[in-house]
C-alpha cells in the first residue's frame, strides 16, 4: 500500500496527472471538450495539480442535486473562470477564482452542476448567466 500511494503522490508531483474521460457538450453556441467529475473523488480532487488546460478544454462538476455551492483553488494552478449551472442546465452565476487560494467562490444561488473553464473563457466566448449547457445527460430540463 505505501509503495502504491508513493507511485501516485509521484505521479501527481512530477505532473503526470490522469484525465478524466472526455465528452463534448455545448455551452452557448460553443462546443468544448469537458472531463466530467461525477465521482466523489474526482470532485474533491477537480483540477487540482495541473499546470495547463487546452483552450476549449474544462471540467464538469456533476453532484446528486442543486444547493448553494463552494469551490476554491487549493492545489490548483490554473487561473480558471466557473459557471454554476442549476439542476435545468441553465447558467446561474459565472466567476473568476485565483489560483491556489482557499477562499471559497460560491455560487449564489442552488447548482448542480459547476463549469470549471481557462479565465475569461466564459466572457470571450460571449457565454453568460442564463445560457444553457447542452449534452449533459444528467439535467432535469423543465417541460
Amino acid at each position: 500500500m505505501f509503495m502504491t500511494s508513493t507511485i501516485l503522490v509521484s505521479m501527481v508531483f512530477a505532473g503526470e496527472v490522469d484525465l478524466l474521460p472526455l465528452r463534448t457538450i455545448q455551452v452557448g453556441t460553443r462546443s468544448l471538450e469537458v472531463e466530467v467529475a461525477d465521482e466523489l473523488n474526482e470532485r474533491q480532487r477537480g483540477l487540482m495539480h495541473r499546470k495547463e488546460m487546452e483552450s476549449d478544454h474544462g471540467m464538469l462538476f456533476v453532484y446528486p442535486m442543486a444547493e448553494v455551492r463552494s469551490f476554491w483553488m487549493k492545489n490548483t494552478y490554473i487561473p480558471l473562470s466557473i459557471a454554476y449551472v442549476g439542476s435545468d442546465c441553465q447558467i446561474v452565476h459565472i466567476a473568476s477564482m485565483t489560483p491556489l487560494s482557499t477562499k471559497g467562490v460560491s455560487s449564489v444561488y442552488p447548482a448542480q452542476f459547476a463549469l470549471e473553464m481557462n479565465q475569461g473563457w466564459f466572457e470571450a466566448n460571449g457565454v453568460k448567466v442564463g445560457d444553457s449547457l447542452k449534452g449533459v445527460s444528467h439535467c432535469h430540463l423543465s417541460k
